[in-house]
């Protein structure tokens, strides 16, 4: 055997190592994701849908023309949504609906978005609470609702808009965060 064939020989597993190793660590191409949101692992047409809380007691209620699931977070994605949470007192629903809506996995926070509408009980002798605003979320227990974009707020002819929201549903309480004004009409006495 001649030494260049030897040379060869022992040049050529090498060459091959290098090759193999040079090949692994140059960046391979990044696979194609998918584009928009996932699908759901189940979807629903003209869906009612019932929560209820961690002791058995309803949390709250929703329908609309179509619901889709999120198959790792398991939230819901709701389209038109239309929403009933029972106030604790029994004095009736606050009745909410939205262009779209999200609800948590666990059920213990629902997100309304684009035109929402939130409107309290129907009390004898009293105007409802009605809050406006483009995006709200509502957690069923302990019956609140937050924003941080701008917020209208009416009883009757009262009328208050502020920018971000913190309000506790059973009472009623609402704390505006800045940019507040009021307007209000007096009701003529007969």
């Amino acid at each position: 055997m001649t030494r260049r064939t030897l040379a060869a020989m022992l040049l050529l597993p090498i060459a091959a190592a290098t090759a193999w190793w040079a090949w692994r660590t140059l960046p391979q191409p990044a696979a194609e994701g998918a584009v928009g949101p996932p699908r759901g692992d189940y979807t629903a047409e003209n869906y009612r849908l019932v929560v209820m809380n961690k002791d058995g007691d309803l949390s709250f209620r929703a329908h609309g023309p179509y619901a889709a699931r999120d198959p790792w977070s398991q939230e819901l994605f709701l389209n038109q949504p239309r929403f009933s949470f029972p106030a604790n007192d029994g004095s009736g629903d606050w009745l909410g609906q939205a262009y779209s809506g999200w609800v948590s996995s666990d059920g213990d926070e629902v997100r309304l978005k684009h035109a929402v509408v939130l409107d309290g009980p129907k009390l004898p002798d009293k105007d409802p609470v009605q809050f406006r605003t483009e995006w709200l979320s509502i957690l069923p227990d302990p019956q609140t609702a937050h924003t941080p974009l701008p917020v209208t707020i009416s009883r009757g002819a009262s009328i208050l808009r502020g920018t971000g929201m913190d309000a506790t549903l059973p009472t009623s309480r609402v704390q505006l965060l800045s940019q507040v004004s009021f307007h209000d009409v007096p009701v003529k006495k007969r």
